[in-house]
């Protein structure tokens, strides 16, 4: 993981924590409100590029306090096209996957509650154009949570974010990263 070259929203270098620590400052996000408003984008990224056909994963954890407070998998093509695969804290009060697909505007959808809350497994897979987000208890057998194109993939970078929007902050841990240059063969079955 540390010799990817690893970027922030704006293409600058940045680290990638060794312990795998990031931090969100308090009222941070990404999000295109689809009923107006000017589009946020202010949580921190950490980007690489990736080419060709590809699984990420990685064990997330954090203490979401907060609503919205998330950590995520991410997906980036510029300001208005972006993608990402979110632990989040529901206005519920309970952790659950959400995703949220950005074409101009922001397509937000909640999915299933977790069962150890503030952790879960959670992977983007390529194949050609189309993403899979899924999501899963144990990193073995995956949930697909979304299925989806944000048009061609050149110059789309994929890492980790971590959200704050209506808290003081959040600090979370991603463990067990991989990324493996692979097609993910069937998105349905668990694999």
């Amino acid at each position: 993981m540390e010799s990817l070259d690893w970027q922030d929203v704006n293409g600058d270098r940045v680290e990638f924590p060794g312990n795998g620590l990031l931090s969100a400052p308090a009222r941070t996000d990404w999000f295109v409100d689809p009923a107006g408003g000017e589009p946020t984008g202010s949580a921190p990224l950490r980007l690489t590029r990736l080419d060709g056909d590809f699984q990420l994963s990685a064990l997330v954890e954090a203490p979401l306090a907060e609503t919205y407070d998330a950590v995520a998998l991410f997906v980036h093509g510029g300001p208005t096209t972006w993608a990402k695969l979110a632990l989040e804290r529901s206005p519920a009060g309970t952790d659950m996957i959400v995703t949220v697909v950005t074409r101009e505007v922001s397509d937000d959808a909640n999915g299933v509650a977790v069962s150890k809350p503030g952790r879960s497994w959670l992977r983007i897979s390529r194949m050609g154009a189309v993403y899979a987000f899924h999501h899963s208890d144990d990193g073995t057998l995956w949930a697909l949570a979304r299925l989806f194109t944000l048009g061609p993939v050149a110059g789309h970078r994929i890492g980790f974010s971590v959200q704050s929007p209506i808290g003081d902050g959040l600090d979370a841990r991603l463990t067990d990263i991989k990324i493996t240059p692979t097609t993910l063969t069937d998105a349905r079955n668990g694999s």
